[in-house]
């Protein structure tokens, strides 16, 4: 069963692993089913929101154009209200030609100043009925007793039957589809009709909000049963249809809504939750990333520093000042390697107190003082007897002999050079001409520190090894540099060359590992224990020797923290 799921391998799996298959289990997953969830829900209020918009589109539109209507018949029921109308109408049957002229030219003045629908009024016309005249706006003065004469609503309001009609026709003027409002004009002073104001409006402009309003792919418009508006025509399909009752047409207002509009609405809300929803799981996967890699680089950086603390390093620190398990974890790894290194430098300075012991019971055999007094009268008598190399060599042994009775354990590259220096002059004294002494030393190494008689034995080492049986000059080169961040020496010589059989043998000898107890090769085992027991693991004694290139011993000395680091010196 732990197979058919992968337990066994989560269980083996890397921390930062388990840490952000985790967050998918525990928060992605269920984020994605959420968001299922709410975008089902928001599909449906969406569409319910659509329809709603729709429906309130519908019913505003309605509603306009209800209000062309109403502004229309208030301005039929003004005119045919209008005192001075009926006066002129009364005065036009009665007067005289130039009268009627002039009843005329106001009759229209008034049809000028009547507030109407604007451009959707198609025209606007008073007919006299006694006079059967017609006057227009326009002045075409079309005659309406010759268009209507017969029709039910015309003669109904001429006789008083009725005093409002509605009702759809063409213009009078160029034949275009229009609704006809007339209103008939009733005498205060006797009750007669005197005639009626007639009123066009244009049944295309009226109906012009409706187009905006089906301009979807396949909407429509439908009056009655009749279809008025499409947007496509012949383009039917699935559609819903949405009502709004007209009071000025006494109808149903029918607007058939096409499901495709719903459904590119569903698609861009399926689009915009998709991308939502994709951002949020990169959102939530790179801070989840971050915080993973965070907790495991803490708990990889402890584990690396136990493999290091095991591979024999006790100079590794777990930096992690945090307060938690894992801080309590590392302050406590710290606690641990810092007691095991005390307890083995601790180790290590018993040895060397009982090692400098020994070296100060063999120097207080001989009195300091007394070598000092003897060479400093050998130089004076020398002196006096101008055997001025005889003063030369006492004088450079008597400041070697000081220098290696010195007491502190380091000194300065500058100090050791110059008791190699001392050495050299007495050896140039006992072999005169027979070798060059070279120093390339950087100025920025000269105050570095390193162990006392470092330089001077294995540069004896060369002169000891390297010139034995080689009667020919020779060359010496002594070579310090800085580079990245250990303190480099090299002492040359291109005298004898180290056999492979013994230059095996001495590196053998340096092994840090190597336990044999023996006097071989003491003077380079004992300076690199002293340079391991005061550096530290890093510090290095190489030797190199083969025949045209001579022999190389190398020292590499780690420096303090952040010295030397991009230092690069020449070497040999």
């Amino acid at each position: 069963m732990k197979q058919l799921f992968g337990l066994g391998a989560f269980k083996n799996a890397p921390i930062r692993k388990k840490l952000i298959l985790s967050t998918w289990l525990v928060a992605i997953v269920p984020i994605v089913v959420i968001f299922a969830v709410v975008f089902f829900v928001f599909v449906n209020t969406g569409a319910e929101s659509a329809r709603r918009q729709a429906q309130l589109l519908l019913d505003k539109t309605v509603e306009e154009m209800d209000g062309y209507f109403n502004q229309a018949q208030e301005s039929l029921a003004f005119m045919v209200t209008d005192m001075n109308m009926q006066t002129a109408i009364d005065n036009y049957v009665s007067g005289t030609y130039k009268e009627q002229l002039d009843l005329r030219d106001f009759l229209r003045n008034r049809l000028a100043n009547v507030s109407t629908v604007g451009r959707r009024t198609a025209a606007i016309s008073i007919y006299i009925k006694e006079a059967d005249r017609t006057y227009s706006r326009d002045f075409s003065d079309q005659p309406l007793s010759g268009i209507y004469g017969g029709e039910p609503w015309f003669e109904d309001l001429l006789a008083g039957k009725e005093s409002f009609a509605q009702t759809e026709g063409i213009s009078v003027q160029d034949q275009r589809p229009v609704w006809i409002l007339a209103s008939n004009i009733i005498s205060v002073r006797n009750g007669g009709v005197l005639g009626l104001v007639y009123m066009e409006l244009d049944k295309q402009a009226m109906v012009q909000p409706f187009y905006e309003l089906a301009a979807g792919d396949g909407d429509s418009i439908v009056f009655e049963g009749n279809r008025i508006i499409s947007a496509n025509e012949g383009k039917e399909g699935h559609y819903v249809s949405l009502y709004s009752y007209s009071r000025m047409l006494d109808s149903q207002v029918e607007y058939r809504l096409q499901m495709k509009e719903l459904r590119q609405g569903y698609t861009a809300a399926f689009i915009y939750f998709m991308a939502g929803m994709a951002v949020l799981i990169i959102l939530i996967y790179l801070m989840d990333k971050m915080l993973a890699d965070w907790v495991a680089g803490r708990i990889i950086r402890l584990g690396e520093a136990t493999r290091r603390i095991a591979a024999g390093d006790l100079e590794v620190e777990v930096k992690d000042g945090l307060k938690d398990e894992i801080g309590e974890l590392a302050r406590s790894f710290n606690t641990m390697a810092r007691d095991m290194k005390q307890l083995i430098e601790n180790e290590y300075l018993v040895k060397i107190e009982s090692q400098q012991a020994t070296l100060r019971a063999l120097q207080s055999q001989i009195n300091p003082h007394f070598v000092y007094n003897t060479l400093e009268s050998i130089s004076m008598m020398a002196l006096v007897k101008d055997h001025y190399e005889i003063v030369d060599m006492t004088q450079a042994f008597s400041l070697m002999m000081r220098y290696s009775m010195e007491p502190s354990p380091l000194v300065t590259v500058r100090e050791e050079l110059e008791n190699v220096r001392n050495y050299v002059t007495i050896q140039k004294i006992r072999f005169p001409d027979r070798f060059q002494m070279e120093y390339q030393v950087e100025e920025a190494c000269l105050e570095e520190k390193l162990p006392r008689l470092t330089i001077q034995p294995l540069v004896e080492n060369a002169f000891r090894h390297g010139f034995e049986d080689t009667p020919n000059h020779k060359q010496i080169l002594v070579s310090i540099c800085r580079r990245r961040g250990f303190l480099e020496l090299r002492i040359f010589n291109d005298g004898a060359t180290v056999s492979h059989e013994r230059l095996a043998r001495v590196r053998f000898l340096l092994d840090p590992d190597c336990q044999e107890n023996t006097m071989d090769c003491y003077a380079l085992r004992n300076l690199s224990r002293r340079l391991r027991l005061l550096f530290g693991e890093k510090s290095r004694v190489t030797l190199r020797s083969g025949a045209g290139t001579g022999t190389i011993v190398s020292l590499r000395i780690p420096l303090e923290k952040g010295d030397g680091e991009n230092e690069t010196g020449s070497g040999l």
